[in-house]
């Protein structure tokens, strides 16, 4: 998966008119953003245990090999895809529907005999595609970041094999420009003289900084992907058991001078619910073809949507009697 590098901003709402619609976006915001402050921290614990474990799985001699060779062992791609088809199930998965129940408790407040189903078609079908998803692209990053490094140091003649294996091994879980910025940062240390076990020791403190900024990258994606979906499917669902009647989106951001100039287009934009916003993605998927109905429109976006009623809601007990 292509998530790039994104620092952890501390955002600074900005106010808004006082009308009704941008209060409620307002709180929408501040709701996810709580909540993702909250839930990162331990999904990237889990991402951070998974990379230093696959790379403790790598010997030293397959390392030496593929820098002979000038590429890997292509049975890292199976290893690794198994390695996140466990993580999804095991973590990734109670995170998205954690994060999918939590995007209505909002609905369940205003409705308390309404309950959001996390088995409904519409959910599994888009925690099957995203985990699939998921797996391949996260898989792929990190293959293209150990081949481009792998590849480098075959072409490395000032430095021994032994050298380079033990400089690339902690860079195992790492996207290609992390991975790339590692080993151009371990060759400078070596050519100004420092000794080969403190460029090591040093190049393993930078890699720690990387997975770490890898991992909120992530779970910051992935949590904003679960709980905007989950208020999408949250919404759906009190309108097929009448709870709530016709309803149009509308995109939220903090609307100041943090926020992109992707998300800033799409500020206040109303649209369907079933409608697609008009943005580019680095993130869409031919297995996610439905990603344009909510946020994210980028690696770690923190935007929101609204959903507003424009037409009374059906009576749910005269649904149930019908």
């Amino acid at each position: 998966m292509s998530y790039l590098f994104a620092p952890r901003i501390k955002y600074q709402q900005k106010v808004k008119k006082a009308n009704p619609d941008a209060i409620l976006g307002s709180r929408m915001l501040r709701l996810l953003r709580s909540y993702l402050d909250k839930k990162e921290p331990e999904l990237v614990y889990w991402l951070v245990n998974t990379w230093h474990t696959q790379n403790r799985a790598i010997t030293y001699k397959e390392l030496r090999e593929a820098i002979l060779a000038g590429d890997i062992n292509w049975d890292l791609l199976q290893e690794w895809q198994q390695d996140y088809t466990a993580f999804v199930a095991a973590h990734l998965y109670p995170a998205w529907v954690d994060a999918m129940e939590a995007a209505t408790e909002q609905i369940k407040k205003k409705y308390p005999d309404w309950r959001f189903d996390p088995y409904a078609d519409g959910v599994r079908s888009w925690t099957e595609n995203r985990s699939a998803s998921f797996v391949t692209e996260v898989t792929n990053t990190q293959i293209e970041g150990l081949r481009a490094v792998v590849w480098r140091a075959a072409n490395l003649e000032n430095m021994s094999v032994d050298t380079l294996s033990r400089a690339i091994r902690p860079m195992v879980g790492l996207t290609h420009p992390q991975a790339v910025a590692n080993m151009k940062y371990f060759e400078r240390l070596i050519e100004k003289g420092v000794n080969e076990q403190k460029a090591h020791d040093l190049s393993i403190r930078y890699a720690a900084r990387q997975h770490r900024y890898r991992g909120y990258n992530i779970a910051r994606t992935e949590l904003a992907f679960a709980y905007n979906q989950g208020s999408y499917e949250g919404t759906k669902q009190a309108q097929a058991k009448g709870y709530m009647g016709d309803v149009v989106k509308i995109w939220c951001t903090a609307d100041d001078e943090r926020v992109c100039p992707i998300c800033g287009a799409l500020e206040g934009k109303t649209i369907g619910i079933d409608d697609e916003f008009n943005f580019n993605t680095r993130i869409a998927t031919p297995a996610n073809p439905t990603i344009k109905l909510v946020p994210p429109a980028h690696p770690s976006c923190r935007c929101a949507v609204m959903y507003k009623e424009i037409t009374p809601p059906i009576n749910p007990a005269s649904m149930e009697t019908t």
